[in-house]
């Protein structure tokens, strides 16, 4: 008869139990109670959340959870008769546990914290695939390996891929409304198709087209799930946190935010952005940001940095120091009319591919101070008006040992 085993995890050990497939699950666990010498009350094998039946055997429960496997790993909880709740051993902890949850992989999984409460070594889970080609759903101490290659668990292993990458895909914003700015349309979003709809100037390359994956995005104001939409009516006054969650990534961030005029702060520490090759104008006129957090963004395949904080002018600093800009070749307005900023440090900007920076620091007029140290401008083709109204910057405070730039501030300051 074909031998099987169920690892159960128990105070943080996991202990494995040889069994036939045909053997009764409750036979099973009575050898593990057996095996480790302990009162255990109540073993639960736990799916998502979901509780399964004793009464299959080993086969049975394989095949309802997904499909037949040679290893399950199993959670052991300790039941109170008393009070009627589940223990976790590992923390003694009180565990809730939901059975009405559908008995899906990506669903269970998605509503984790729904259908497992009360517990924060499982609430606080770490999904990860392992490294064998296995799906691992990791809950601390809650595990279901997946080790069969068929052709449903490499759909599900593609799912879960595409989950574990944008479980925390997120951007928090905060708006600050006035009385003057109840019951009007504000905007809290854009995209490149609703900004070519609203303004004429802008950029038209087909190249940029984002609303589709823009349009994937769920928006909640203060934790309340709104209907997608670019605009949104304030009933009253006062600051509001929006946070936006992404099911995809977004390959293209041009115009994101453009016109967003009453944002105060944005976060993108969450964003995953790492297949993103476009952000033109992503906070194009956001001019009322006063904090932007870009610390985690990914901009290795960034080809475009056009217009990306033009008109940010109530920005007084921004730290970019975590950009890599090698591949970018258009930074052309990048900064212009940032009025507030007084010093902006570029000093790991890798510029060489760069072609075209007219207008990067237009009439920043703030600007005392900027670090160029690292700039490469050998392909760079137009450097017009590059400085151009920057009335508060002196060329001895422009870092740079790049002769064609020092020769186009000599012109132009």
């Amino acid at each position: 008869m074909s031998e099987a085993s169920v690892i159960f995890n128990f105070e943080g050990r996991d202990v494995s139990i040889q069994c036939s497939k045909d053997e009764k699950m409750k036979d099973i666990c009575q050898k593990y109670v057996n095996k480790i010498n302990k009162n255990i009350n109540s073993l639960v094998f736990l799916y998502g959340g979901n509780q399964l039946n004793f009464d299959l055997n080993f086969n049975e429960l394989a095949n309802k959870i997904d499909k037949e496997r040679n290893a399950m790993k199993v959670l052991v909880l300790v039941y109170n008769d008393e009070t009627n709740e589940y223990i976790c051993p590992n923390c003694g902890e009180k565990i809730k546990l939901n059975t009405e949850k559908i008995d899906d992989i990506i669903l269970s999984i998605n509503n984790m914290k729904d259908t497992i409460n009360g517990c924060k070594l499982i609430i606080d889970n770490v999904i990860r695939l392992s490294k064998d080609n296995s799906v691992n759903i990791q809950l601390k101490n809650v595990n279901l390996v997946i080790n069969t290659l068929n052709e449903d668990i490499k759909k599900i292993k593609e799912k879960l891929d595409n989950l574990i990458n944008n479980k925390n895909n997120y951007i928090i914003a905060e708006i600050v409304i006035k009385e003057e700015d109840i019951i009007k349309d504000i905007r809290i979003l854009n995209s490149h198709e609703e900004a070519l709809r609203i303004d004429k100037s802008v950029h038209k390359d087909k190249y940029l087209n984002n609303e589709d994956e823009i349009k994937k995005c769920e928006i909640r104001i203060n934790d309340e799930l709104i209907p997608f939409n670019y605009f949104h009516i304030f009933e009253s006054s006062g600051k509001y946190t929006i946070r936006y969650s992404f099911k995809n990534n977004i390959n293209n961030t041009a115009y994101m935010f453009y016109r967003c005029e009453l944002l105060t702060s944005i976060d993108l520490s969450n964003f995953n952005n790492n297949n993103n090759t476009n952000m033109c104008s992503m906070f194009n006129r956001c001019s009322s940001l006063t904090s932007i957090n870009l610390s985690n963004i990914n901009t290795i395949n960034i080809t475009n940095m056009s217009f990306l904080f033009v008109y940010c002018s109530s920005l007084t600093k921004i730290n970019v120091s975590n950009f890599n800009t090698n591949n970018v070749t258009n930074m052309s307005c990048m900064f212009s009319y940032c009025s507030s900023l007084k010093y902006i440090n570029l000093s790991n900007f890798n510029t060489n591919n760069v072609t075209d920076m007219s207008n990067m620091f237009f009439e920043c007029s703030s600007l005392t101070k900027i670090d160029l140290s690292n700039f490469n401008t050998k392909n760079v083709i137009d450097m017009s008006y590059m400085f151009n109204k920057c009335k508060s910057l002196k060329k001895e405070y422009i870092k740079t040992e790049d002769k064609k730039l020092l020769n186009e501030i000599n012109e132009q300051l």
